[in-house]
């Protein structure tokens, strides 16, 4: 962590105002899924995934629930009825009684891992600009607070233009050819139940057009506009769809772009003219572009990508004005840890003038681990593999020290070293290796639907598709 992440948890710790537990997001920010699913934040809803299918608290773990016990949808409830229901007053009071949300798992499990969560990079950015003493003293004893929203997260429907390897129909409307030609020939109990798509998604009245069809959510999102700090976008693709250019427009119509901030997570294939227009009038655009390795390694994760396009966007956004600021986004996951520090030496090579420039990302690359599907999950690798990743990083660390910095300011760094050291100690926290069979079998299905070849693509890691004498074992317990 920075020491300033680091100052935010003592500060969480230790202060009169706040509990140990406390996380800024719930009194200030909701969150969507393309499904209209309701939300406590983008990660949330990972806090049930383990080593098992178990399905610990249902299994919708983060996401809002109404008072029937059924998700909070935008297909039928509202912006307003969702922030002070039920579900969101107990995580609040949970946590200003220093409890921890079954929501929050995730968060607390990569803190104990020395990895920098969500909720401690996220409270440390709000802290510097709004006043959580004041936020707690407005929370009632039931956990309501006025609803003066100033971050929200939308995922406006599944339209895209990649299926991602890591990705679903759920939130890719490309993923829904190749869900159909996988499925049937799942064997893996335990991997079939991760790749349902239980009628097509509309379960508890949601739909994928929710944001199409409910006019009183964007009457009321209008309405918290003058409130608004960040707009936040991500998946779907939000450069392909229509309702976000809208949303900008507005803010701009309005006179309130100059004091919101957007976000994006963006897989960086179509950035027409159009959008870096609308950016020229908000106070600033953080854009997180999505790219996970380098090269084929890149082109089989985020299927049907091509590299030789994507160094063309990067240099694009690299000529981007003062107010854009813009980081690589990697997904960490089985496909391209052993690679990162490959990445991370491109990167480096391409003497980008702004993208991830120091210290954002200590000049490096930003990190974020998949959760789902669960068995791409860094933790599934076996201990011999473990070992062979941590001795690739360890290598380059001192690399890093002989070729790029080896001052204290970057040793400090959070996003350097330190993060890096982060993510090998959260791969070797907990064994999941009991989700190797189901590894193996999607990626020979994959392979198979989209002709690619993991083997040649990933030639060191062509090792884990041979199937060992504890599989047939280590499938059985795989589901609980």
């Amino acid at each position: 962590m920075s020491s300033e992440e680091n100052k935010t948890k003592e500060r969480i710790k230790h202060s009169s105002d706040v509990s140990p537990t406390f996380c800024i997001l719930p009194w200030i920010h909701l969150s969507t899924r393309p499904n209209g699913h309701m939300r406590v934040c983008c990660t949330a809803n990972a806090s049930s995934a383990g080593a098992t299918n178990d399905k610990k608290y249902g299994g919708e773990v983060g996401i809002l629930k109404n008072d029937d016990g059924k998700p909070a949808n935008l297909n039928h409830t509202d912006l307003l009825s969702a922030w002070n229901n039920s579900y969101m007053k107990d995580i609040r009071t949970k946590m200003l009684n220093g409890e921890i949300p079954p929501s929050c798992t995730k968060c607390f499990k990569e803190e104990e891992a020395g990895h920098s969560s969500k909720r401690v990079w996220e409270t440390a950015y709000w802290l510097k600009r709004i006043d959580a003493k004041e936020l707690i003293d407005n929370t009632k004893e039931d956990g309501s607070i006025p609803p003066q929203i100033g971050y929200v997260d939308l995922r406006l429907g599944t339209k895209c233009n990649l299926k991602c390897i890591m990705c679903s129909p759920h939130d890719s409307s490309l993923w829904v050819g190749d869900w159909k030609k996988l499925y049937p020939q799942i064997q893996n109990d335990s991997l079939r139940g991760i790749m349902t798509w239980s009628n097509k998604g509309q379960v508890d009245g949601a739909t994928y057009d929710w944001h199409k069809e409910n006019k009183q959510f964007w009457e009321q999102l209008y309405e918290q506009i003058p409130n608004m700090k960040q707009l936040y976008f991500a998946g779907g693709e939000s450069t392909i769809i229509e309702e976000h250019y809208t949303l900008l427009e507005e803010c701009i119509k309005r006179g309130e772009a100059h004091h919101i901030e957007l976000r994006y997570n963006s897989n960086g294939i179509e950035m027409p003219a159009r959008l870096f227009e609308l950016w020229n009038h908000f106070q600033r655009v953080r854009f997180h572009f999505s790219i996970d390795s380098i090269k084929e390694m890149n082109d089989y994760i985020r299927h049907p990508s091509k590299f030789e396009h994507i160094e063309k966007q990067l240099r694009l956004l690299d000529e981007t004005p003062d107010n854009v600021e813009v980081t690589i986004a990697c997904a960490v996951q089985m496909l391209n840890m052993y690679y990162i520090p490959d990445f991370i030496r491109w990167k480096l090579e391409q003497n980008y003038k702004k993208i991830n420039p120091y210290p954002l990302g200590a000049g490096l690359i930003n990190f974020h681990f998949v959760y789902h599907p669960a068995n791409l999950n860094v933790k599934v690798f076996p201990p011999a593999f473990k070992a062979k990743v941590r001795k690739k990083y360890e290598e380059f660390f001192q690399w890093l020290k002989e070729n790029y910095r080896d001052d204290q300011e970057f040793l400090d760094n959070a996003y350097g070293i330190k993060r890096l050291k982060g993510m090998v100690s959260f791969m070797e926290s907990e064994d999941w290796s009991q989700r190797m069979p189901e590894f193996r079998e999607y990626i020979r299905i994959m392979d198979g639907i989209r002709g690619t070849r993991f083997t040649q693509v990933f030639p060191e890691m062509a090792e884990l598709l041979e199937a060992t004498p504890q599989d047939e074992s280590l499938s059985q317990n795989s589901v609980s």
